[in-house]
């Protein structure tokens, strides 16, 4: 049965409301005065108060102002019961907190309404907070048990310890037998934890000094374990302690891994300690958080002249702004794992080659420091330096045989052709003079067999004299000299080729013109010999920048692998003179070819501008 307060000065009224209510079944109870009321809800905390405003002693306004100072009271529904005269003044009472109001004279159904419908919202609240209370009870409840956190109080006056379910579990004890004895308990934890939890408690007890420790045990089921117990003190009202209360967790399994962390992190620093290796991790702004102590061996400095310092200053200028690009690309993630190379001065002044590979740690989507692995390479790098230098030096020995093996060449092109192209063309005619002699006609066949043979080895020297040196080549230039090879190629091995060009001539140069043209002939050559092709075109086109060559074969095609196998068999050899010419003319050489499919043969060769 819901209690109802009706606090009204008016005896008419307050009889008026007090049958109605109680005819519906509502206990009520009521106050002539404000401070009556005042009594009245502080000892009855009734469901509900109906109050006049104007009333002596304590007004309506006042009694809902002194109602809300309290706790126990505050959150009672509160009705005014107002004439019509002060309808302007219930803007007030309703700014103050006030549920509704009701005009006089009462009106019994608005009366009834108006109270079922506050006690009916008072309810759902009432019910609401109860169920709030429950599920927050179920959820702290479920949480200590996964986070396996216990409560646990000491009442000094009646010397009794109160466990939670949780605190039980740790201990290994049956909450329906109770809390153990004080030794049984004490008797769990190892020696030096003893201690220092019975030197707590006593601090605590005297001082009220709370704590916070780990300590070690073996409860009563024989388990091992880690507990943090955290204590503080319960006062009375007067401020003296009577007693003390906290919670118990088993972090077992905490210590376990933070144990292995620790261990995986003693490992990692004895490896990045003893590293040949440069290891650093840094700021995203290149502050240095941590070097390995073979800062010492590569550079000559200590690690404490690099910890929290940028030292961009000790990179060679030249390789800063190649440094600020990978670094960029690893912001952006374009790059994963790939090393690069820069120098770092020595404490001594000269420069240091390191090979480098850098990651990044991200928190939170952001980047949070660098970290970095260097090795020394500066042998590696030197010795690659005169490798390549030794390389140029070949490449132009090689470039300076080839031109003067073609210089031989037209030296003796052009003596068979000066020397004995004309003997054998003068030594035609004179058999031609012979033949035209009646005197004669009986070896007129004898003459006819030396011309035949004058005429084949007339044409075997003019062949002999442009394989060694085209003159076409030199005095036409190379476009040219391409037409009548192909031309040449088709009529000698019957094998269809196509000359595309966007250009009627170029001036290369002698040197360039020559070497281009032997490793197209090269090309050509191993295409005859082993793709059994029956067609071979070349595109000679000049872009902007150079000169573009294509040389495609139809023919069987090959595993262009066996390229790099040192012990195949085949045209490979020639494949790496033809390399080593364009590259001696500055020129970039690629093969793609597959088995059945052909090959196409690229070079690009850029011209002076």
């Amino acid at each position: 049965m819901s209690k109802i307060l009706v606090v009204e000065d008016s005896k008419n009224i307050r009889e008026e409301i007090y049958e109605i209510l109680q005819f519906e079944n509502f206990e009520v109870i009521w106050a002539e005065n404000g401070i009556q009321g005042l009594e009245q809800a502080k000892k009855e905390l009734p469901c509900l108060i109906i109050s006049d405003i104007s009333m002596p002693k304590l007004n309506g306004y006042q009694l809902l102002a002194e109602l809300q100072k309290s706790s126990a009271t505050e959150s009672i529904p509160f009705i005014f019961l107002s004439g019509k005269t002060e309808l302007q003044d219930l803007r007030k009472g309703m700014n103050m907190g006030a549920d509704d109001y009701l005009l006089k004279p009462i009106n019994t159904d608005d009366l009834i309404k108006v109270v079922k419908s506050k006690l009916k919202k008072q309810q759902l609240i009432k019910e609401n907070i109860d169920e709030l209370v429950e599920e927050n009870e179920y959820s702290l409840k479920e949480a200590g048990r996964m986070a396996k956190i216990g409560y646990w109080r000491y009442d000094k006056l009646t010397d009794t310890i109160f466990w939670s379910e949780a605190v039980h579990q740790i201990y290994g004890t049956d909450p329906k037998k109770g809390v153990p004895e004080l030794n049984e308990i004490l008797n769990c934890f190892n020696e030096e934890s003893r201690i220092q939890l019975i030197e707590s408690t006593v601090i605590l007890s005297i001082h009220g000094t709370p704590f916070d420790i780990e300590l070690q045990m073996t409860n009563l089921k024989n388990e091992n374990r880690w507990i943090r117990n955290i204590g503080e003190p319960i006062y009375d009202d007067k401020n003296k302690i009577i007693g003390r209360r906290g919670v118990s967790q088993d972090i077992t399994e905490q210590k376990l891994i933070r144990s292995k962390i620790e261990k995986a992190e003693e490992m990692y620093r004895l490896l990045a300690d003893h590293s040949n290796d440069l290891i650093c991790l840094q700021e995203p702004n290149g502050t240095f958080r941590y070097i390995s102590p073979s800062v010492k061996n590569l550079l000559g400095y200590e690690q404490s002249e690099f910890l929290g310092k940028k030292v961009f200053s000790l990179i060679h200028i030249e390789d800063i702004r190649s440094l600020k690009y990978v670094i960029k690309k690893r912001v952006f993630r374009e790059k994963e794992m790939e090393t690069f190379t820069f120098r770092v001065r020595h404490k001594k002044g000269h420069f240091v080659w390191l090979e480098c590979l850098i990651s990044t740690v991200y928190k939170e989507n952001k980047i949070s420091y660098f970290i970095t692995s260097s090795r020394n390479v500066t042998q590696s790098v030197l010795a690659k330096e005169k490798i390549n230098k030794h390389q140029i030096s070949l490449q132009k020995l090689t470039t300076e045989i080839t031109l003067i093996e073609e210089k031989q060449k037209k030296e003796i092109a052009t003596n068979i052709h000066d020397h004995l192209s004309q003997s054998l063309v003068i030594s035609k005619m004179k058999i031609n003079e012979l033949r035209k002699k009646p005197e004669l006609t009986e070896i007129d066949e004898d003459l006819q067999f030396i011309e035949t043979h004058i005429s084949e080895a007339l044409e075997n020297s003019r062949k002999i004299t442009y394989e060694l040196s085209p003159p076409v080549l030199y005095q036409l230039g190379i476009i040219d000299a391409l037409n009548w090879l192909l031309e040449d190629v088709e009529a000698t091995h019957k094998i269809k080729c196509q000359l595309s060009t966007n250009i009627t001539s170029i001036k290369l140069g002698d040197g360039k013109s020559i070497l281009l043209y032997r490793s197209i002939q090269e090309l050509i050559t191993n295409a005859i010999k082993y793709a059994n092709a029956s067609l071979i075109t070349l595109d000679f086109n000049k872009k902007n920048h150079g000169l573009n060559i294509l040389i495609t074969d139809n023919g069987v095609g090959f595993d262009t692998s066996t390229l790099n196998n040192h012990h195949h068999s085949g045209s490979g050899f020639g494949l790496f003179t033809v390399q080593e010419r364009i590259k001696n003319i500055q020129g970039k050489f690629t093969i793609a070819s597959e088995v059945d499919a052909g090959t196409t043969i690229h070079f690009f060769i850029p011209l002076s501008t």
